[in-house]
């Protein structure tokens, strides 16, 4: 005699066969690998989690189609509200002593100290505020520990 070994699920829980891209299903198992789960229980528990985007965006789609000048106004008047809000981010920063622009860009570029160094014309560059090495001299740069 065989037996088969079938789950139960909670009333609710619908099951579904979705398809997606291989490297939507590579992301996925990743996913699921760190989090100890299955895949499927892993892109279910993200729609899950995104379910409310899902519902915004449904019903602006329903409504655009019956009234697309009012929807679109709509968005328009929210796009412009984010510009607000960003712009307020903008000027709120702008009051440091670097401007946000100064600051993202030595990180992004890894020259920290040297945009340090430029805006304050000092000849020795500073540390970052987060040093985790200490500050090598000018003519024996520093690389993890050791001298290079």
């Amino acid at each position: 005699m065989v037996h088969m070994v079938t789950k139960t699920f909670p009333p609710s829980t619908v099951r579904l066969t979705i398809p997606v891209d291989s490297e939507t299903h590579a992301i996925f198992q990743r996913l699921a690998k760190v989090s100890n789960m299955s895949t499927g229980r892993a892109m279910g528990e993200w729609l899950r989690d995104t379910v409310e985007g899902a519902e915004l965006m449904a019903s602006t789609m329903e409504r655009a189609r019956a009234s697309p000048k009012i929807v679109t106004a709509e968005l328009h008047a929210m796009m412009l509200g984010m510009a607000d809000s960003t712009k307020e981010l903008q000027d709120k920063f702008a009051k440091f002593k670097l401007a946000p622009e100064v600051r993202a860009g030595a990180v992004a570029s890894g020259r920290a100290g040297a945009a340090d160094q430029d805006v304050r014309g000092g000849s020795e560059p500073t540390p970052p505020s987060c040093n985790t090495g200490g500050k090598g001299t000018k003519h024996t740069p520093i690389h993890r520990g050791k001298p290079v």
